[in-house]
Order: C-alpha cells, then sequence, then structure tokens
C-alpha cells in the first residue's frame, strides 16, 4: 500500500461532513491509537455525535484539539473538559471541549475482512482494561509490534 500524507484540511471537510449529519469512512494514520486501530492499515467509519449526546465511556471520538483532528480513546470528565489519550500514548492526555467534538468512531475495517463494532461492550471493556495498564504501555507496545500483536 503506498503511504499519502493528508493536509489537515481533508479533516476539516470530514468535520463538516459530520456536522452536516453523514458517515464517514476514512483510512487514519499514525500509532497513537496501536494495539486497538493499526495506522496506516485499519479503516474507520466515524459516525456524527450531535453535541447534546452524552459521550458512552471507553469510546474513540473524532474531535479537534490545538488545530488538529484526531481519534482518542474517551478517558473520563473533569468539569466542562473532556479527558482524551491515544491508545499508543503513554502520557499526552487531551483536555477538549464539547463543542469540539464531532463525531464518534463506530466501525474498524480490517484487511483480512474482519469488522469491530466499536460498541461492543467486550470492546468497550478491553479498551477499559488497557487503559488501567497505561502504566506498563512502555513496555506492552514494542513487544506487541514486534509480536505483530493489534
Amino acid at each position: 500500500m503506498r503511504k499519502i500524507t493528508v493536509s489537515n484540511d481533508f479533516f476539516a471537510g470530514v468535520a463538516e461532513a459530520l456536522k452536516q449529519g453523514q458517515t464517514v469512512r476514512l483510512l487514519i494514520d499514525g500509532q497513537s491509537m496501536y494495539p486497538f486501530i493499526r495506522g496506516g492499515v485499519d479503516q474507520v467509519e466515524v459516525v456524527p455525535c450531535p453535541p447534546e449526546r452524552e459521550l458512552p465511556a471507553w469510546c474513540c471520538p473524532f474531535y479537534q484539539w490545538e488545530g488538529r483532528y484526531m481519534i482518542h480513546r474517551y478517558i473520563g470528565r473533569e468539569k466542562d473538559e473532556y479527558l482524551m489519550l491515544g491508545d499508543g500514548n503513554v502520557f499526552r492526555i487531551e483536555r477538549v471541549k464539547r463543542e469540539d467534538i464531532i463525531g464518534i468512531l463506530r466501525t474498524i475495517y480490517r484487511p483480512d475482512g474482519t469488522v469491530q463494532d466499536c460498541r461492543d461492550t467486550r470492546w468497550l471493556k478491553k479498551a477499559e482494561w488497557w487503559y488501567r495498564l497505561r502504566f506498563l504501555r512502555r513496555w506492552l507496545l514494542p513487544a506487541f509490534k514486534m509480536l505483530h500483536i493489534g
């Protein structure tokens, strides 16, 4: 597969489509959601997330943070800020206002044809445990990549 780098303007178009109520399917890049999403390999489907809708625990919102669009795990809330952390990240937690959350990850499509429903309670429970084991990520992530887990 050929690697294509896309400007943030593309994601602004994705955000606009979501705001208009459309569902978007795209290939995302980066390793910040590994091992749950493999950047440059897995396709994701994002659906609109209306501003009045409460976020489900451990879901993966599509949002804008410091001028960039991203999909990371929702890990909690402090007052009016929603806390996000990439599954492949160890430390950086993004603090996001609700109005900056545009969509929510619904499905992951893998190259082997398998499909992951991101609303599935077992998948969300795995995400919760992965978050609770974040102090081990420094060692687990390289091991998973060497063993091609994910």
